[in-house]
């Protein structure tokens, strides 16, 4: 080990004493220092980049949790979105239903209330012709009451027409 330091020593003693020697040194430490910095620098961007990536990539991380998330959600929507875009349409075949069921009955009662004005006026004209009817029967009972009592009559004249006849003859004959 003495040997080794000695010749340092000489080595040193020997660039001190000369100034190129010592201007080449000095470079070469500038070169030194100034290739240190670099990497030292180099170093440390690449741990901020370092740095940088992992937390963009944990922040990637988050972010496609979220976007599944997301995800998950607008597929509930769609199918929501389904499920009531089926009940609208079934709303619209309802709504049509009964808009021609509206239809239709309003065309039915506006055809019972013909049909009901029609009644009226057949039940009027139904009494008129029951009262004729009544009237009618009525004179019925009179006229037949009269042609029995015209049949009683002709009847009684026949007969007592026969026993004039009967009695003319006789008479005829006697005379």
């Amino acid at each position: 080990m003495t040997l080794s330091m000695d010749k340092i020593q000489e080595t040193l003693s020997l660039i001190f004493n000369d100034s190129a020697l010592i201007l080449i040194v000095g470079i070469s430490i500038v070169i030194l220092l100034v290739i240190v910095l670099v990497v030292v620098v180099s170093t440390m961007r690449v741990r901020g980049y370092k740095n940088r990536f992992l937390s963009v990539e944990l922040d990637n991380q988050i972010k496609a949790e979220h976007i599944l998330h997301i995800e998950k959600e607008l597929e509930k929507y769609k199918i929501k979105n389904a499920s009531n875009e089926q009940e609208l349409q079934q709303f619209e075949e309802t709504k049509n239903r009964l808009n021609s069921s509206n239809e239709s009955f309003l065309a039915l009662q506006s055809r019972f209330y013909e049909l009901e004005k029609e009644l009226s006026q057949i039940d009027a004209k139904l009494e008129a012709v029951e009262n004729i009817y009544a009237t009618l029967q009525e004179k019925h009972k009179q006229l037949e009451k009269r042609h029995n009592e015209v049949v009683e009559a002709s009847s009684k004249y026949r007969i007592t027409n026969a026993r004039l006849l009967t009695k003319l003859e006789m008479y005829e004959r006697s005379s």
